[in-house]
């Protein structure tokens, strides 16, 4: 005879197998996801891999020629419609947020972070030939109060939440595709990613003018005059008393290359921060009294740093 108590474990028990069930077979499309190519024509993988990054992250740009699908950085929100508790706890703990209340006194202490924003964005990659390789690569920032913008998470900092969202999108790809998809008969590459520039010469500034600084620099030393041109401000002030202009900067920097290696000389020179939103190069430019040699300065522009000046003189 079935005794109640019987029947709600054996329901219990099913309840739990099933839940296994569902939870081996995540696993199992996610590292089918992962390993599948797609036998189909470029333009059907290409429109299927923009059809499913843009449904769950719909600010993107598309590259078709290039084979990239590149997201904006999108808020990460979470189920709670705040920001993941555990982020926040373990942020708190780490910096040594009072999470307890005991002092009684709300002022004394650090805050919590709770108030802080993530960001997450997707570059998605369509590689080799037919049949096409698809790889997600997923990055994570934070926006706190104060900042201009949000600064990017990496190495021991990377959320614990970012490879699953990784996952997501990788899974949300395969199931479009999944008639076009087989499993590659040799591992897949793994996209490598430049290994992120060395900010310490920069000196003590906001990491994304430092980041802005050394984009400028190699933009400078590979020769880059598109990728340089971006991160110009449109009224560059590029000489004493002329109106500013990026392309009268651009086009009197290119007709002297001195001017340019004066430019990465400068900036590798280090950097004094005027304000959050100011910094100038090098440190002498503004501490030293009577200063004439070369002096960049980087200033939010919008949601973005810029190269606002580099002239000579005082």
């Amino acid at each position: 005879m079935v005794t109640r108590r019987h029947a709600i474990t054996l329901a219990l028990a099913l309840v739990a197998l099933v839940a296994a069930a569902a939870g081996c077979q995540n696993k199992h499309e996610i590292r089918t996801a992962k390993q599948s190519v797609y036998d189909a024509d470029f333009a059907v993988v290409y429109s299927e891999v923009l059809a499913a990054t843009s449904e769950l992250y719909p600010n993107l740009d598309d590259n078709p020629t290039e084979g990239v699908v590149s997201t904006a950085w999108h808020q990460v929100r979470f189920s709670t419609g705040a920001d993941d508790p555990r982020s926040v706890q373990q942020r708190d703990r780490a910096l040594g947020v009072d999470q307890t209340g005991a002092t009684g006194n709300p002022f004394a202490g650090r805050t919590s972070t709770a108030n802080k924003r993530l960001f997450i964005r997707f570059d998605v990659y369509i590689t080799g030939g037919r049949p096409w390789r698809v790889r997600v690569v997923g990055k994570a920032s934070e926006w706190e109060p104060g900042n201009a913008v949000p600064s990017e998470l990496r190495g021991a900092a990377t959320p614990h939440w970012l490879p699953g969202r990784i996952d997501g999108l990788t899974v949300a790809i395969y199931r479009r595709l999944k008639k076009y998809a087989k499993l590659s008969e040799q591992p897949l590459p793994e996209i490598v990613e430049e290994a992120p520039p060395d900010l310490a010469p920069y000196g003590p500034i906001p990491v994304p003018a430092a980041e802005v600084a050394a984009a400028i620099v190699k933009a400078v030393e590979t020769r880059d005059v598109e990728t340089l041109r971006a991160l110009v401000d449109d009224e560059v002030v590029w000489s004493l008393g002329a109106p500013g202009s990026a392309d009268a900067a651009l086009a009197m920097w290119q007709a002297a290359p001195e001017t340019l290696a004066a430019l990465a000389t400068q900036l590798r020179a280090g950097c004094r921060a005027e304000s959050d939103v100011k910094v100038s190069c090098p440190p002498a430019a503004t501490e030293t009294p009577g200063y004439v040699g070369w002096r960049a300065t980087l200033e939010v522009r919008g949601d973005a740093w810029k190269l606002t000046s580099f002239v000579e003189g005082d």
